[in-house]
């Protein structure tokens, strides 16, 4: 159930994000720090999106790896102090 419920919030998400995609075909100009380029305000929108998802996934997975790291450390201390008994 919590399956399909996922999939149909992600669904309903994609729907939004096209219709909102296809309202926004202004043309922009947007300066980076050495250029500068013209594109859709669309494409700019999931490009941002993209890259914020990206950072987003980086940092949550340094989070998981040092709580990893420490669960494992806990884990043998555990099993150091049970062999010790």
């Amino acid at each position: 159930m919590k399956g399909i419920l996922t999939i149909i919030v992600v669904l309903i998400l994609l729907v939004i994000a096209f219709v909102i995609g296809s309202q926004n075909q202004a043309e922009i100009t947007v300066n980076y720090l050495i250029a500068q380029s013209h594109m859709r305000l669309s494409s700019l929108m999931g490009i941002v999106l993209a890259l914020g998802v990206v950072i987003g996934i980086f940092i949550m997975s340094i989070s998981w790896l040092q709580l990893r790291l420490q669960l494992g450390s806990a884990n043998s201390k555990i099993n150091r102090l049970k062999k010790d008994q």
